[in-house]
This record gives structure tokens, sequence and C-alpha cells, in this order.
């Protein structure tokens, strides 16, 4: 890595977190979302998911969006819990990594996600040797707080700004190549990370 880094920002799902899209997908599909694997495919577009997404609409909006095409019982506990089984876990190794980190560099995350899947990776994910969420970085830069996603290039910039870094000196490690790409773009360094790859390899 090149020695005038100073700040490193982590994607959070499919990175920090391992996913498991199938359970997700399959326990809709069971509650009779039938086509919820096209809707949550649109992230890009304007449906519920990725309105959700970019805090265009509350964890109770959502929730009703997901009974209309499902079934109008179920609960809001259900609903999140069907939501959440996309997130599996953080390996404690990558929270070691992190807090490793933090003595050497600023640590950031920066993640397209939504409120639901947020406050379940900070009570169940981030819970780790008395550490929260907030003691792994400097900051944490969300879409749904933004109303801003990746790959936008708004959002890379905003996240510059608002931590008062630059890019020349910031390190971005994402599972989408079209992420890594567009802050590129902005001078920034990258690394498209790949499941199983050893992060703290990046930082010998």
């Amino acid at each position: 890595m090149d020695s005038k880094i100073k700040n490193v920002i982590f994607d959070l799902g499919g990175v920090l977190i391992n996913l498991d899209f199938d359970s997700c997908l399959n326990a809709f599909r069971t509650a009779g979302f039938t086509n919820i694997e096209e809707q949550v495919r649109q992230m890009q577009g304007n449906g519920v998911f990725s309105r959700f997404e970019l805090g265009e609409i509350s964890p109770e909006e959502f929730r009703d969006a997901i009974r209309k095409e499902a079934d109008e019982s179920l609960t809001d506990r259900k609903i999140d819990d069907m939501w959440n089984l996309m997130l599996l876990n953080i390996p404690r190794e990558k929270l070691d990594l992190l807090l490793e980190l933090r003595e050497r560099y600023m640590v950031y995350l920066l993640s397209n996600t939504n409120q639901i899947h947020w406050d379940y990776a900070g009570e169940e994910m981030f819970n780790y040797r008395g550490f929260r969420a907030d003691d792994f970085f400097e900051d944490t830069f969300l879409s749904f707080k933004m109303h801003l996603a990746k790959p936008d290039k708004a959002i890379y910039e905003k996240v510059m700004k608002e931590a008062n870094i630059l890019p020349e000196e910031t390190f971005f490690i994402d599972d989408s190549e079209t992420n890594c790409r567009a802050a590129v773009a902005l001078g920034i360094q990258t690394h498209h990370y790949h499941i199983g790859e050893d992060l703290s390899l990046l930082f010998d």
C-alpha cells in the first residue's frame, strides 16, 4: 500500500459482513413475495428496496410495502427477521483487524444499507469484546442517512468533505468493482475485495 495513505474506508456487506442472499430471498418467497429476487436486484431503480436504502422511506413504510407484496398478517418482527437473514456474521479476525488499524489509520465505514440492517448489525455484529459499532470507526457513512448511494460520485465527495480527508491519502475497500471504479475516478486508491481474501495482507 502507498505510504502516504492515512485513511481506510471499508464497505460493510460483503467485505466485513458475510452475506446470505438466498436465505433472505427464500424466506420472502415462502411468505408470498413471489418476485422478491427481481425487486432486490433493482437496487438502482425506484423499487421499495432501493428507496429504503436511500432513506426515502422509513422502516414502517418499508414493512407496509412488504405486507402489500407478501402477506398482510406479517408482523414487524417477522419482516425484520426475514430481512436480517441476509446478514450472517462478521468474522472475529476482521473485528480485531479494524481495532488494530485504528491505531495506525483513520478508519471509516461507507455502506449502501438501510435502517433495519444497520440497527441489527450494531446490536448483533459489532457487539464484541465490550466494543460497539462506533468504536471500530472514526465515522460511519450510511446511504440511508446520506440519501446517496454508491457508485454515485456525490457520496464519495461528501465523505471526503465531511471527514475532511484527501482522496490521494485514502484507501477504499469494496466488493463491487463498479463502486471501486467510481472511487478511483476521484483519485481514491481502492481494492476490489473477493470473498475469502485475508484483509490483513493489504496492510502488511
